[in-house]
């Protein structure tokens, strides 16, 4: 594999940065700080990590504008100042990236492809996939091996189905999403009800299904639960993280992030640009407002309202959680002071 080099002055033009130092200074990798060897390229994201640029080894450094940078020699490393540090890093990581491990183009042998199915052009279909009855798979998708598309189910263009991804029937996934290895989308929500006799419990059977937006990426292990009437919703743009759960008829807005073992169930309507933390629970029937932020390892038992930062079990907003936590930690004290008045 050839090594990737980029010089400064290519990274600079590249994320529109200015250049304090030797613009053919090369960098062919990237790595923190603390890791860096010569010829990486680090990334300082506030003054913080400012302090460290003299002892890391790195030959090359994106900082944001405005900070200080003590005795940098500009003779022998370079610097990239830039407005977002963050952009800047995805992009110059994308240069880096290693090329996808995509199946062959065409059809594997082993693949199970039902008649009924209409499959576009420049698809790639890997080791024993099972496409069902009247399934439609775009142009340029990728189905890794192991995967199984249901009846009826439409996949989008350009999308990446991971190994072991399987779709239910007759739920969509849009265009240019990536599912990693074993999601399930369109499983049975969990619904059920006691029998009259009370000797066990009915199910109750989900009839609706699973739609996702376009760019969606949902990571490994998650599942996300077929609709008991009307969709379960997932929005263009958001970014589910490995071993979430999303039960039935769930609304997800566009361009959400939900981080790992997340569980939220069934009926809650999220809305665009919501951010929850990893471990978060929320009960079913909430509504959470656009723009809100969750904590990790809230559980969250009430709507909360647009723009607002919840936190704790029972989650409530930021400043009423961390009140309750600071009289909490004082309580032992209390209760001592009190016990030696008592004598």
């Amino acid at each position: 594999m050839l090594l990737k080099q980029y010089t400064a002055g290519y990274l600079a033009e590249t994320i529109g940065a200015r250049v304090d130092g030797l613009s053919d200074t090369l960098g062919t990798g990237c790595s923190s700080l603390a890791d860096a060897v010569a010829g990486d390229i680090t990334f300082m994201v506030n003054a913080k990590y400012s302090k460290c640029w003299k002892e890391s080894a790195a030959s090359i450094g994106i900082v944001p504008n405005g900070i200080q940078i003590p005795e940098h020699d500009a003779s022998k490393r370079t610097l990239l100042w830039v407005d977002n540090v963050e952009v800047a890093m995805a992009t110059v990581l994308s240069l880096f990236a290693r090329e996808d491990d995509l199946p062959e183009l065409g059809v594997h042998t082993t693949a199970v492809i039902s008649s009924s199915a209409s499959i576009g052009a420049h698809v790639r279909i890997g080791p024993f996939v099972v496409v069902a009855d009247d399934a439609v798979i775009a142009n340029n998708v990728s189905l890794h091996s192991g995967t199984r598309i249901g009846k009826g189910a439409c996949i989008g263009a350009g999308t990446i189905l991971y190994p072991g991804v399987v779709i239910g029937q007759h739920c969509n996934v849009g265009e240019g999403c990536i599912l990693h290895g074993n999601v399930v989308l369109g499983t049975d929500g969990f619904g059920y009800c006691v029998n009259e006799e009370q000797t066990h419990l009915i199910k109750i059977q989900h009839i609706g299904n699973v739609e996702v937006g376009n760019n969606v990426e949902i990571g490994s292990n998650s599942c996300i639960d077929r609709g008991k009437f009307s969709p379960t919703v997932i929005g263009s743009g958001t970014k589910i993280d490995n071993l979430v759960q999303v039960g039935h008829n769930c609304i997800i807005g566009e361009n959400c992030a939900i981080s790992a073992t997340s569980a939220i169930a069934g009926s809650v309507v999220i809305g665009n640009w919501v951010q929850i933390g990893g471990n978060v629970g929320i009960s079913p029937h909430c509504v959470i407002g656009d723009g809100a932020k969750i904590g990790a390892k809230s559980g969250v038992m009430n709507d909360i309202p647009a723009g607002e930062k919840w936190l704790g079990l029972p989650a409530s907003p930021v400043r009423d959680a961390l009140r309750q936590w600071s009289s909490t930690r004082k309580l032992p004290r209390i209760i001592a002071d009190m016990h030696r008045e008592q004598k």
